[in-house]
């Protein structure tokens, strides 16, 4: 039989009344973007398993991202759905944005970004009620955007659902890889060693990363904490248990989905 999750937070030396104490909770993001949302898991007394599905590549082709910023000038908009696309747009830029150039931000991990790396930008249209594209759509429904010309920076996966909907109101949107997400080499046997070890729910920060976990043999009813409504629309396509969706699209908020899945858990009889 095995040990219930204060016998397991006694022994590794936690905290047993901390609230994630004895948890073990695998985080699905690469460790180069996963550090808020571990140390904050850490810090409620969980055990984390990192176990990285996706890393971020350049792009098959650099010279179109490169090319298109480089013309910056000529967009009336930049649109940003992820923190990623802002790293290529940060590295890839010659000099300070126009001033003239309108951005459009999806949820506060994007913004949080944004005002790291593009500190001189003023964000013009901000998803708050939903993130991604699907945000980004809703936060650009009131503007007149007949005419305008924007560029997108987009993932290998991106859906075209926001591109589409804004060319069909007049803009000319011009759609341009700016990264690959591609699975690790070694992440199978990862993961399938830290199922084999036991898990108590694990978390999602993207629907490539649902995508990714399935593929690599994850599923079954594994309670999933996601970080917004379109990885949690992922998570059940996929067939996945969603067991809860943070409040805000952050890494406290995903630590903080966590804890409150579990403080629910206990309450159930």
């Amino acid at each position: 039989m095995g040990r219930g999750p204060v016998a397991r937070a006694l022994s590794r030396g936690a905290d047993p009344v901390a609230p994630l104490a004895g948890r073990r909770v695998l985080v699905t993001r690469s460790a180069d973007q996963s550090a808020g949302v571990v140390e904050r898991l850490r810090a409620r007394g969980a055990e984390v398993v990192e176990v990285p599905v996706l890393r971020i590549e350049p792009p098959d082709d650099p010279l179109a991202i490169r090319d298109a910023l480089h013309s910056i000038d000529a967009y009336g908009w930049l649109l940003l759905t992820s923190a990623n696309a802002v790293h290529a747009v940060a590295a890839g830029i010659r000099g300070a944005l126009p001033v003239t150039l309108r951005l459009a931000s999806a949820g506060p991990a994007t913004t949080e970004a944004i005002r790291a790396l593009l500190p001189e930008a003023v964000i013009t249209a901000r998803a708050t009620s939903a993130f991604g594209g699907e945000g980004l759509a809703r936060a650009l429904a009131l503007v007149d955007v007949s005419g305008a010309r924007m560029l997108f920076p987009v993932s290998d996966r991106s859906p075209a659902a926001l591109a589409d909907d804004l060319r069909a109101r007049g803009a000319q949107v011009d759609v341009v890889v700016a990264y690959r997400t591609t699975v690790p080499p070694d992440a199978g046997d990862r993961l399938r060693a830290a199922l084999g070890q036991g898990i108590d729910a694990v978390t999602f920060a993207s629907p490539s990363a649902v995508d990714a976990f399935v593929s690599l043999g994850g599923g079954g009813r594994l309670p999933s904490v996601v970080i917004g409504p379109t990885t949690a629309a992922a998570a059940r396509a996929a067939g996945l248990a969603v067991a809860a969706t943070a409040e805000a699209a952050t890494s406290e908020g995903l630590a903080a989905a966590v804890e409150r899945y579990f403080q629910e858990a206990r309450k159930t009889p």
